[in-house]
């Protein structure tokens, strides 16, 4: 099918953001536009939480500082900031000189640059900041410790310090001369229980575990505020205040000759002692284990998911647990009545920000609410790195930071365009002709003194790059006006010396088609391009080796090394279609990249996966050509200096 070419027009589109291939870490800043089910109704803060009429969105400026643009991309209050925080209310955090305050949308101070750390922190939908100024600081030689509400409005000084916000209460200390007493406050700043004990757990169900100035453990009764010794508690060592987090499902755990179980807060040994090592209940159940086995029990002490002897299992909060098979690489996700939450395998997880937490997995990105239920109207092609604030959609990571609308266009972008030359700019375009096609892909962009020869040179990179990123999936996706599958795409760019590696990745996915395909309608493909950034001319992978080396041969023995060694160094297992790859002559078109010290290989697999092969240049300096022009490129320092800082 004949590629339909965009024009040199296109060359000057403004920049929108890359999805960088292999980011691991997924920042979201989500706010009500999303219409994403909320949960239990907020409480009345001491100050209302109103949504701001003009959304303002924290922006990194070239000098590494930020400041805050509209929706437009406007820089409406200037760069001068070191760190800068979305508004949550009327209210942005912001720290400046090294030290943390809140503005107003004219970026007024409404609480004074004065504290050294800052905790946010949710209950019911609303954020709370807790700021600190640490004990060793010259100005303030006692702790000075401070909850505010979304506006920036003070609701509760101490000098001590506050704990994590658990089932509506907070702990907090104050220090009266020698003696350091703790108790709780509300969310609205009111103190529930007055600081008269010497260590305290956090909250669960209305109970908690306080040490009173004997060192007796107590359960403490929040609505009777009464606390009284638990006796099967007695046997414990439980010699600081974490040991105190004991308590969930009105359930405490409590070890006994050397064996866990759980007893009630009304008394009484509910789930025997039968576990090698056990975890309190969180979200409605706990984790539990006897030898090398580990399982899910529920509070009556049913088991939810069968004991087996995972790789890990952890906690993820709202109810959600992870686990990991021995010798796997991803994790099931289980709800607290022992169900899959997600069908697919999932590869990692981001932090909860703002009542949802992020997952991926393979093909996509999604999040789970605080009631521990994927949000189907939030499932991101382009994974991981995006987040959505207010009207804008952006991305950030080391490489910089990107806003853009829900139309597509850049409104903002810092740290992702380079100047390979004087006039020779390689810019990011994107290609977005609805939501389910949505490609980004670099172009190089010359100044109107290019010479006819530089446009031809330059072209020829920009065909490639262009071909790589549409293929025929430009026209072919919308067929009689149906949609055949989506499309979404980014890249990364690899460099050593003066030569770049662009590797491009496509996704494509018509798994909600009445048939389905063997890799469930999901297929991922890469390609690169390989090119010398001062004057364009592109590499083969034969470039790389000596005269006369046949490496589509010669590379297989060093690549198998290399992939049985990494995958037992993970506890994985070797794919058997990598291996049969690997047994026959690789293809001419295999696609590479090249970076100081590696040369990669994509392996393409029947699932519509692809897996990358790093080989040390050591591992194959005989096949080398180190006097050719493609490595005395790869070798050129000075080069080096051309590339953007990481942010």
């Amino acid at each position: 099918m004949k590629i339909r070419k965009k024009t040199m027009a296109l060359l000057l589109f403004s920049t929108a953001f890359i999805c960088t291939v292999g980011v691991s870490a997924l920042v979201l800043w989500q706010t009500d536009v999303l219409n994403l089910p909320s949960g239990q109704p907020v409480e009345p803060t001491v100050t209302e939480n109103p949504q701001p009429v003009s959304l303002l969105y924290p922006a990194l400026n070239e000098d590494g500082f930020w400041g805050y643009i509209d929706d437009k991309g406007k820089m409406v209050l200037p760069a001068v900031y070191q760190e800068a925080l979305p508004f949550t209310g009327k209210a942005a955090w912001v720290k400046q000189n090294g030290l943390w305050g809140a503005i107003d949308f004219e970026g007024n101070f409404v609480v004074p640059a004065e504290y050294e750390s800052i905790s946010t922190q949710t209950h019911n939908g609303s954020s709370f900041v807790a700021a600190y100024n640490a004990l060793s600081s010259p100005v303030y030689p006692e702790p000075n410790t401070a909850l505010f509400d979304p506006n920036g409005a003070k609701l509760f000084g101490v000098s001590g310090r506050l704990g994590e916000l658990c089932d509506g209460l907070m702990a907090f200390s104050r220090q009266r001369g020698e003696q350091v007493s703790w108790g709780y406050i509300n969310p609205h700043g009111e103190i529930v229980i007055e600081p008269v004990y010497a260590e305290v757990g956090q909250v669960s169900g209305n109970f908690a575990l306080v040490r009173d100035f004997e060192g007796k453990v107590l359960l403490l009764n929040i609505h009777a505020k009464s606390a009284a010794e638990v006796p099967e508690l007695a046997g414990n060592t439980l010699e600081s205040a974490q040991d105190l987090n004991l308590i969930g499902s009105r359930l405490i755990l409590v070890q006994q000759d050397g064996k866990y179980g759980y007893v009630s807060v009304s008394g009484g040994v509910v789930i025997t002692y039968a576990f090698d090592w056990a975890r309190p209940f969180q979200g409605g159940a706990a984790l539990v284990g006897q030898g090398e086995l580990t399982e899910l029990l529920a509070p009556d002490g049913t088991v939810l998911v069968p004991a087996k002897n995972y790789a890990a299992a952890e906690y993820l909060g709202a109810g959600l647990y992870a686990f990991k098979e021995q010798g796997g690489a991803a994790w099931q996700i289980y709800n607290a009545q022992g169900e899959l939450a997600v069908e697919e395998p999932v590869f990692g997880f981001g932090q909860w920000q703002n009542g949802l937490c992020s997952f991926w997995t393979a093909d996509y990105t999604g999040f789970f609410n605080a009631e521990g239920q994927v949000q189907p109207g939030l499932r991101l092609d382009l994974q991981p790195g995006v987040f959505r604030l207010g009207h804008l959609y952006g991305v950030k990571d080391v490489n910089g930071q990107t806003w853009f609308d829900e139309h597509g266009h850049t409104v903002w972008s810092v740290g992702r365009d380079r100047e390979l030359l004087p006039g020779v700019n390689l810019l990011t375009v994107l290609e977005n002709r609805d939501v389910n096609y949505l490609v980004y892909y670099p172009q190089v962009e010359l100044s109107n003194r290019a010479t006819d020869e530089d446009v031809a040179v330059w072209g020829r990179l920009n065909r490639a790059l262009e071909d790589n990123a549409l293929g025929e999936y430009y026209d072919s996706y919308m067929l009689r006006d149906e949609l055949q599958f989506r499309v979404s795409g980014d890249f990364a760019i690899v460099s050593s010396g003066a030569v770049f590696s662009v590797v491009q990745t496509l996704r494509l996915d018509d798994s909600w088609q009445s048939y389905q395909t063997a890799n469930n309608g999901q297929e991922k493909q890469v390609h690169t391009v390989c090119f010398d950034k001062d004057s364009g001319q592109l590499y083969n992978l034969s470039d790389l080796f000596k005269p006369g080396v046949n490496w589509r041969v010669e590379l297989l023995e060093p690549a198998r090394g290399t992939y049985s060694v990494s995958q037992a160094g993970q506890g994985l297992p070797e794919n058997p279609e990598v291996l049969d790859f690997l047994e026959r002559r690789l293809p001419r078109t295999m696609e590479f990249s090249l970076s100081w010290s590696t040369l990669t290989l994509y392996i393409p697999l029947s699932d519509g996966s692809c897996q990358p092969l790093e080989i040390y240049y050591q591992d194959i300096e005989e096949l080398i050509d180190m006097e050719g022009e493609l490595w005395q490129r790869m070798r050129t320092v000075d080069s080096l200096n051309n590339l953007p800082e990481s942010r």
